[in-house]
């Protein structure tokens, strides 16, 4: 199920012209996306920029 879902987030992003997925895996999940051709680091992180 979870291939199949990819699959179509993946055909949606080609069809609309978009050239990057970005996805914040847990520990579970991460095989999946390494299986589906997601690579990269194990984490990303972020900081959130506020107004001063």
């Amino acid at each position: 199920m979870g291939r199949a879902l990819l699959d179509e987030v993946t055909h949606y992003a080609h069809a609309r012209g978009l050239d990057t997925l970005i996805v914040w895996p847990s520990e579970r999940s991460a095989p999946l996306y390494r299986r589906c051709g997601f690579e990269g680091p194990a984490e990303l992180l972020e900081q959130p920029v506020t107004p001063s």
